[in-house]
């Protein structure tokens, strides 16, 4: 890394709807320098992103790149200029191979009609090459980790001669040996001469990847410091403005059982599963990919079918072969992918918050919009979320207050039993905390959590007792005060159940 900027942003504004999602914030980069950006939901982080590929005009401010001002209209201008992105989501085409998702839109031609095949996977395994991957060009995506689709997109962004690689939320879904692959591509390319702007929520990978942190913070800019000024407490004082206060897990007694699952199974995704949720708690379930967490959750709400297995409610055996049918008997559940399964991001909040109660808030098919706004409104004030109101459309909200708006659909139900799958995954610090505290306060009033986390921190900060599972398996039940991170990485990888 040398010290010479080869991207400023200054004084960059831009408001919507009348809010402010950037105003006047600045921004540099170096050259081969890993640069992380990072701030609470809503602090403007996607905003600058979407600003530099082109997605996003501003309404005010000066891009300069290698000092002299540039205008990006499009994503085409931001490609040309040399700057591209890799998402949390995906853009790749499952059933194409891995070299036509690289070269998609420019695949070289024999004298602009043929497709040159050759030429395509012989770039295209050089580009893999370029970040030590192995795998073969010929390959369907479809037949790709999580990982290594990550690498295909990352070689879409440097077969476009790419000086600039913004990446958002890289790990978001890695695996820990996958993470540390990922560390060596990006320090790599960093050798190579390549700036990445790295956006990401877990602070305890700066100080492995970055050179250097920027702090934004409700859309200002708030601090840049060398990464060696920058422990984890002191990015946090600048982004959410003050301390982080957790309130210490107090030993409840237990309460009625809400909840009964016996002898749950579903071929090789779990087997012999059974558990109890007493009335008030927050019964975590902890566990490695793989080790049949989601697929459990989504048996017991009827989103996929079981072989085998009852449910009992209050005691009382109940059939649930859908996800009405769980919502009837007071189940809800907040899926781990709020983008794809928990929102429709197209509507705005009222609709979003209101389809979960349609039976309630209609009348001969003719919604009572005063009473879905006031309900709406309620979840907004309780939840803290931040929107221009009810109107807003959920695509346009951060992570963080999306997260609010799918756990409100869920509360406006009334549901004694609240299943909810990695409920702060994509989320910053501060908003994390609201949400420990939203979960504290459900369970106090008597609702029965079941929180599936990977991260073991969480598990063991939010819960009452603790589930670990293994290959489908529970393989412990640890209560709050037994329970520590090596005896649950200890059951998370056995296959003897207890």
């Amino acid at each position: 890394m040398n010290n010479d900027c080869i991207l400023q942003v200054h004084n960059i504004s831009k408001h919507f709807g009348g809010i402010a999602a950037l105003e006047n914030v600045r921004f540099d980069l170096r050259q081969g320098e890993v640069h992380a950006l990072v701030g609470a939901n809503g602090a403007g982080k996607s905003t600058l992103i979407k600003i530099l590929t082109g997605a996003h005009l501003p309404d005010q401010g000066e891009i300069t790149l290698n000092s002299q001002t540039v205008h990006i209209h499009s994503p085409w201008d931001a490609r040309v200029l040399g700057i591209s992105a890799v998402y949390q989501e995906f853009s790749l085409n499952k059933s194409l191979s891995v070299a036509e998702n690289i070269y998609m839109g420019k695949l070289p031609t024999h004298h602009g009609f043929m497709v040159n095949w050759k030429e395509v996977y012989d770039n295209a395994e050089r580009v893999l090459a370029q970040m030590e991957s192995h795998i073969s060009p010929q390959t369907l995506v479809k037949d790709l980790s999580v990982a290594q689709k990550q690498l295909v997109e990352i070689a879409k962004a440097l077969s476009n001669q790419s000086k600039i690689l913004i990446m958002d939320e890289p790990t978001a879904s890695l695996t820990d040996n996958d993470i540390e692959h990922l560390f060596r591509v990006v320090k790599g390319l960093a050798k190579q001469g390549i700036s990445v702007i790295y956006v990401s929520h877990r602070l305890e990978e700066l100080p492995v990847i970055a050179d250097r942190v920027t702090v934004f913070r409700d859309g200002q800019y708030v601090i840049t410091l060398d990464i060696q000024d920058a422990p984890k407490s002191v990015i946090i004082q600048h982004m959410v403005g003050k301390g982080l206060e957790h309130t210490p897990k107090t030993q409840k007694s237990s309460g009625d059982v809400l909840l009964e699952v016996k002898h749950f199974r579903s071929g090789k995704a779990f087997q012999d599963v059974s558990f109890t949720l007493h009335k008030g708690e927050i019964l975590g379930l902890a566990g490695l990919a793989g080790a049949g967490r989601t697929e459990l959750a989504r048996a017991i709400f009827g989103a996929d079918p079981k072989e085998a297995g009852e449910i009992r409610m209050h005691g009382q055996p109940i059939e649930i072969r859908s996800p009405r049918d769980a919502k009837r008997h007071g189940i809800g559940f907040v899926t781990e992918d709020r983008k794809e399964e928990g929102l429709v991001l197209g509507l705005d909040l009222l609709s979003n918050i209101s389809m979960t109660i349609l039976d309630r808030l209609t009348h001969y098919f003719v919604l009572r919009n005063s009473e879905a706004r006031a309900i709406t409104e309620q979840f907004i004030r309780t939840l803290q979320i931040k929107t221009s109101g009810p109107t807003q459309i959920a695509k346009n909200l951060s992570g963080g207050n999306q997260q609010k708006v799918v756990v409100s659909k869920w509360l406006a139900t009334k549901p004694t039993v609240l299943i909810m799958d990695e409920p702060t995954r994509g989320i910053d610090v501060g908003s994390k905390g609201q949400i420990y505290s939203l979960l504290n306060k459900l369970a106090d009033a008597g609702l029965g959590i079941l929180m599936i986390s990977s991260e073991i921190p969480e598990i063991l900060e939010m819960s009452d007792r603790i589930l670990v599972m293994s290959g489908g398996e529970i393989t412990a039940e640890l209560p709050h005060h037994e329970a520590t991170q090596d005896a649950i990485l200890h059951y998370a990888t056995l296959k003897t159940v207890l």
